[in-house]
């Protein structure tokens, strides 16, 4: 009995596979066509995929954005060039000071470029934003200008801010941080600088969370010379204010130290040389 129902359910088998063999289902309605490289994805894996195995997305994909948000996608010539700056003032001087190991570990996979800006139902202005470390977005890319410093440090501020939230998600910062000025709060952009600044912020948005205090820390440092960097430092008109904001700092830098064998200051003097470099002209890559 046994093999009599082994032997049925075995014609059964072989009758469905040749009835589903024999059925001519039509074309796919996916496109399974395989999009032609331009010269700029050539330029983009030569210099991001092959060497950092990052994805520069500069090509509309609604399914990567929000569609709470009316966004469009950077002029190619924009997403070139940004493309070239964030190599020389960003994959370079973190290479050289952290080494490959370091910056390789930490990049996110993915950097998706929008040419416009993002606002917020605040009006808060967005300038970035990362993933859970795979991702990083940079919005305004079509405000790109390479000769404009200012313009080019913005850039920069949100990629140095967004990579030290993925440090940070990698391995964790010392809990001791938030204890210094524990004074977070949620209308974070209802507060003047300069009143940030006297509790011991760099910024209103450095009061919404210590995550974002220690980003904006790593943010503002490293998108600003030797020189600027201090003068932030004595923003807080009080000294106990100076004190907390310093002693955050320190702690900061101790982290990278520690944690991921980065001197930041080494770092802070690299990037400015490469930004006033490309700047400059100095640094250009075909």
């Amino acid at each position: 009995m046994k093999k009599y129902i082994f032997n049925l359910l075995l014609l059964v088998l072989l009758f469905c596979v040749t009835a589903c063999s024999d059925d001519d289902l039509g074309p796919s309605i996916f496109d399974t066509t395989t999009e032609e490289l331009t010269e700029l994805d050539l330029w983009m894996q030569k210099n991001f995929v092959e060497p950092y195995n990052i994805e520069v997305i500069y090509k509309w994909r609604d399914v990567e954005t929000s569609m709470e948000y009316n966004l469009t996608p950077p002029k190619e010539d924009n997403a070139k060039g940004l493309a070239d700056v964030l190599l020389n003032i960003w994959c370079k001087p973190y290479v050289e000071i952290g080494g490959e190991s370091f910056f390789k570990s930490l990049s996110p996979k993915q950097l998706l470029f929008i040419g416009s800006s993002r606002y917020t139902s605040s009006g808060t202005v967005t300038k970035g934003t990362a993933e859970g470390g795979r991702k990083i977005v940079i919005f305004e890319v079509d405000q790109y200008d390479r000769t404009n410093a200012t313009r080019l440090k913005r850039y920069m501020k949100t990629i140095h801010h967004e990579f030290a939230h993925i440090a940070a998600q990698t391995v964790e910062y010392p809990k001791e941080f938030e204890n210094i000025t524990p004074n977070y709060v949620e209308g974070w952009d209802k507060i003047k600088d300069q009143d940030a600044y006297d509790q011991g912020f760099l910024s209103g948005y450095a009061m919404s969370e210590p995550g974002e205090d220690f980003a904006e820390i790593v943010g503002f440092m490293l998108s600003n010379s030797a020189e600027d960097w201090e003068k932030m430092l004595d923003y807080p008109t009080s000294q106990e204010a100076k004190d907390k904001l310093k002693q955050k700092v320190e702690m900061v830098v101790i982290y990278y130290r520690d944690t991921w064998n980065v001197d930041l200051y080494a770092l802070q003097a690299e990037c400015e040389q490469a930004l006033y470099d490309v700047v400059n002209g100095v640094t250009v890559n075909p």
